[in-house]
């Protein structure tokens, strides 16, 4: 089981950098792709091909970013077009969220999406063991 610390002492410049690039180019995607593409899952394929850039102060994280733009900019851009190649190519991959808040989220768009489109009139029609009347 995976733990969180709340009260982290350090970050990851390269996970802010990713997740701007992802950001950028899912608003570039059509819409009826995007809602397949896990953002999570496009970030941590590029995350685990890209070296970590931690800081732990403000002149750390100023410098880790400036040397992120500087050093890593290009190859951020293409590892996560790499990323979300990669994960187009497996979209149904079983895959289980590490923590409950995106748990609940996906279930409760779940159950949005399946009240949307039904109404009372198809429960009647479409019961199980039920003819049409």
């Amino acid at each position: 089981m995976i733990q969180t610390n709340s009260q982290k002492k350090y970050i990851n410049i390269m996970e802010e950098m990713v997740a701007q690039e992802v950001n950028r180019k899912m608003k570039l995607l059509p819409q009826k792709l995007a809602k397949y593409i896990k953002g999570a899952d496009v970030e941590t394929y590029a995350l685990n091909r890209l070296p970590p850039l931690y800081a732990c102060s403000q002149e750390g994280s100023q410098f880790q970013t400036k040397k992120a733009e500087k050093d890593y900019q290009q190859k951020i851009a293409l590892v996560v077009n790499r990323a979300f190649i990669a994960v187009q190519r497996d979209l149904l991959k079983k895959s289980t969220p590490l923590f409950r808040e995106e748990t609940k989220k996906a279930s409760s768009e779940t159950q949005e999406s399946s009240n949307q489109n039904l109404s009372w009139h198809h429960s009647r029609y479409y019961r199980l063991g039920c003819a049409r009347s």
